[in-house]
């Protein structure tokens, strides 16, 4: 059986953990608590896929304005702004669409990614967006659908979810075909961030925490 095809994540050292990165067509799932690095994991993603790849990418934001967002992602290196102007990435602002209907929101994704012909969707955040359903019967027929939905349409998506320290994952953790975990800990009184791959499907990736460190770029080394 050949290996399925990946994107590198352009992360020096998290290809290595995971045999080269995300893979094609798969949904992962980025989590961990506010602060940890979910939306620079995400927006690197973005940015190499764009700028060293030449892939088509569609980045959803819900937690951020996209002003407010690329000015801080800037000041590590990923240049968001300017990625938009190659015509490649096209970064979509949702604050306005919450509280709506979750078909509202996940409709004008799809019809993004149809518009752009992009391989590539980023939800950032999963956790905004899942507000807006009112049970846990909702919340599963919801990623179901949209698992469903994506895999059908061959597209990569990466999505980013705040995870409270300690806590177990709901049906999205079951549904995403990777799950990431991002943690910020006290080590040796030093505040220090890791991370851990925890699944990812047909993948031998490492089962150990490494160590993230975000200057002058974002990096994973051993723990």
């Amino acid at each position: 059986m050949s290996s399925p095809a990946r994107i590198p994540t352009g992360v020096e050292g998290l290809d290595a953990m995971s045999e080269g990165g995300f893979i094609r067509g798969d949904m992962h799932l980025i989590a961990g608590a506010p602060g940890t690095g979910k939306t620079i994991l995400a927006a690197t993603f973005a940015y190499n896929a764009v700028t060293v790849l030449h892939e088509r990418v569609v980045y959803a934001t819900f937690e951020e304005s996209t002003e407010y967002m690329e000015r801080n992602m800037k000041k590590l290196g990923i240049d968001l702004a300017a990625a938009e102007k190659t015509g490649n990435l096209k970064v979509i602002d949702l604050d306005a669409l919450k509280g709506k209907e979750l078909e509202s929101n996940i409709s004008l994704l799809i019809s993004a990614v149809k518009e752009t012909k992009s391989t590539i969707l980023i939800i950032d955040s999963l956790t905004a967006l899942l507000l807006a359903t009112e049970s846990k019967f909702e919340l599963r027929a919801f990623m179901k659908s949209v698992y469903k939905t994506l895999k059908g349409a061959e597209v990569t998506t990466i999505m980013t979810i705040s995870q409270t320290p300690g806590a177990g994952f709901g049906i999205e953790g079951f549904v995403a075909d990777s799950v990431t975990l991002l943690e910020n800990v006290v080590d040796k009184d030093q505040f220090k961030t890791r991370m851990m791959i925890l699944k990812m499907r047909g993948t031998e990736n490492s089962k150990r925490y490494h160590t993230v460190t975000f200057l002058p770029r974002m990096t994973v080394s051993k723990y």
